[in-house]
């Protein structure tokens, strides 16, 4: 009997739209957060970013045998401060992936560059429907948090079913979360044979609301 000749196996690396991982054998796996730490909306990102270091303590500061590092950007919890942060991740190479951002305005300001950058991101708190939507979502982005879509049914669905309320008015920062949130309410409170009697908004940093709420 003969035998059939050895072949060498050849290695294709898989395409992807957001590119290949590639380490030195000493580099470490280095991990970035862009969360809000500061101000107002702080306690939601510093929640995040210790969620992180139990993780990271819990696998003994190494994954796959490398030194886990972690440091990150505060993101403000805001368009503008969303962009700034991405921008100065994405200029550093040596990132693997980023944890972030806590809130929706933030990612949609600074997530193109960070996808742009080839780095996985994983938000925490990210509700905005449209930053998961097959036709919006940038490449490498993930969530694991909830979608409005659902929040704002069951929102609805409470409110019709266990208030036993039928008219209702509505009220949005501008923000896309609090916006995004309150058109999913809207929709699903009419399916459900609601009135929406007002749909209103304020500024962000608005702190007489009379003018609004004499409206409703």
């Amino acid at each position: 009997a003969t035998l059939a000749p050895l072949t060498r196996a050849v290695f294709v690396p898989p395409s992807d739209a957001i590119g290949i991982v590639k380490l030195g054998p000493n580099d470490p796996v280095h991990i970035a957060y862009m969360l809000v730490t500061a101000g107002a909306d702080g306690t939601l990102g510093i929640d995040s970013r210790r969620g992180i270091e139990i993780a990271i303590d819990d696998k003994g500061g190494k994954l796959l045998d490398r030194t886990i590092k972690l440091d990150g950007q505060d993101s403000g919890c805001g368009a503008e401060g969303g962009q700034a942060a991405a921008a100065k991740l994405a200029s550093d190479a040596t990132i693997l992936s980023v944890v972030g951002s806590s809130c929706s305005s933030e990612i949609r300001a600074g997530g193109p560059a960070l996808s742009k950058a080839g780095f996985t991101v994983v938000s925490p708190s990210n509700t905005a429907p449209d930053l998961t939507d097959p036709a919006k979502r940038f490449a490498g982005y993930f969530r694991t948090a909830h979608n409005d879509t659902i929040q704002g049914a069951v929102a609805a669905e409470f409110v019709l079913t266990q208030l036993k309320l039928k008219k209702a008015a509505t009220i949005h920062d501008g923000s896309p979360y609090a916006q995004g949130l309150a058109t999913v309410f809207t929709d699903n409170f009419k399916k459900g044979g609601g009135e929406i009697t007002n749909q209103e908004a304020i500024g962000p940093d608005d702190k007489d609301f009379k003018p609004v709420l004499t409206k409703i």
